[in-house]
């Protein structure tokens, strides 16, 4: 058969003997040096130290500092970015991989500095709300607690108002962290009246109750701060996971117990609770509640420490600024309830 024989078939006139076999012989030898080509041409010692000069030359320091610097550096700074976006687990900054979008990748990052001076803003915001309540009040009423009436009935539209302003501000900076610089300074202003109604409220019950409460706020930044810097207390995933756990837990068990207090208020358990809460394990649940209030605040200090330290764009600062406020606003109250339980068992 002409595939087979070795006459005329393929084998031997076709393709093996003068086609594709003479023809990649000689397609060897050419290109690939197999006799006289490269391993003669090629590898003569002139070739040999021009591919070593080439090697050496790129291997030199500047060219290393060029691909660490442009290369390995800012996709192991873009992995360090990523890594914290995915443990930062505050629920007031959950979504701020989203602002991070708007930035380009040369934009200015954030500061300790720039943190402070948008912290020290949110404070000033929180401060006219206080002078608001104080001015209203005295607006209202002109002689103050005249008549002992700790709030008019001018001011309860207000009250809700302002009520209703904080809740939807924190709702939207939770999941539009980009409009945090404006419903942020809702939130503070809103607050700040609320904080200083309550505060007022408890200073008509318990004489001295907002000093020690502001006194005792601020030892406990103080301490929490020094803890934090000297890394005695380290933030991690597992930390986070436990502390917003609990947070998430406790709010959600305020709503039940509010909105019970609003269908049956007289009922069984709302007077059982409520009277544990005036008793001893009311303290012991206002300890718990200002040590889980602490905890969210040095996972606050971390969100503001690696927002810096990951240098993410220079946006990303009011959000680190607004958990810092919220987290000490959140403190101040659970000192204030917790001195309020110990004054009801004296």
């Amino acid at each position: 058969m002409n595939f087979t024989n070795g006459n005329n078939g393929y084998n031997n006139n076709g393709y093996n003997s003068n086609g594709y076999n003479n023809g990649n012989t000689q397609f060897n030898q050419n290109m690939f040096g197999n006799q006289t080509g490269y391993n003669q041409q090629y590898q003569q010692p002139q070739y040999n130290q021009y591919q070593q000069q080439q090697y050496n030359q790129y291997q030199q320091p500047q060219y290393n500092q060029q691909f660490n610097q442009y290369g390995y550096n800012n996709g192991q700074s873009a992995n360090r970015q990523n890594s914290f976006m995915d443990s930062f687990a505050n629920p007031r900054v959950k979504h701020l991989s989203k602002l991070g979008a708007d930035y380009a990748p040369g934009a200015e990052a954030a500061t300790f500095g720039g943190i402070a001076a948008k912290t020290v803003y949110f404070v000033l915001t929180f401060a006219l709300g206080l002078a608001a309540f104080f001015y209203l009040h005295y607006y209202f009423g002109k002689t103050g607690v005249a008549d002992g009436q700790l709030l008019y009935p001018q001011e309860y539209p207000i009250l809700i108002g302002a009520c209703i302003a904080t809740l939807i501000s924190a709702l939207v900076t939770a999941f539009a962290p980009k409009t945090t610089a404006f419903f942020g300074t809702i939130y503070c202003v809103g607050m700040g009246y609320l904080v200083t109604w309550t505060s007022y409220t408890y200073a008509a019950a318990y004489k001295g109750i907002v000093y020690e409460a502001l006194g005792l706020t601020l030892l406990i930044i103080g301490v929490l701060t020094v803890l934090y810097s000297k890394g005695i207390i380290r933030v991690t995933n597992r930390f986070r996971k436990v502390v917003y756990t609990t947070l998430l837990v406790s709010i959600l068990g305020g709503l039940i117990f509010f909105v019970m207090t609003l269908v049956a208020p007289n009922s069984g358990i709302v007077r059982a609770i409520i009277q544990a809460n005036n008793g001893p394990i009311g303290i012991v649940f206002g300890i718990i509640g200002v040590m889980l209030a602490s905890a969210v605040l040095t996972c606050d200090f971390d969100n503001a420490a690696k927002t810096v330290e990951q240098g993410l764009p220079k946006g990303y600062e009011w959000a680190a600024s607004f958990g810092l406020v919220t987290g000490v606003i959140y403190l101040y109250l659970k000192v204030l309830q917790l001195l309020a339980k110990i004054q009801n068992n004296k």
